[in-house]
């Protein structure tokens, strides 16, 4: 129960984060889904492809590092 706590809270300050700087750049993009196919489906928006487990949230790109930074994640 205490990983699952961590996870969520992760998850959390990485969509804080990403409205953040987002914001910044205009309308942020979402980054993490409800389901993997939700997230492969949104990666070509941020430049790559696939889409990784983040705790019980998916986010999009196969590795984490590969997103297009230009208002993305």
């Amino acid at each position: 129960m205490p990983m699952q706590r961590i996870c969520c809270a992760v998850v959390a300050l990485m969509l804080t984060a990403t409205t953040a700087l987002a914001g910044s750049h205009g309308k942020p993009k979402q980054a993490m889904f409800k389901t993997q196919a939700e997230a492969v489906a949104a990666a070509p928006g941020f430049g790559c492809t696939g889409a990784h487990q983040m705790g019980e949230m998916w986010m999009v790109c196969d590795k984490h590092g590969d997103a297009d930074h230009h208002g993305a994640h």
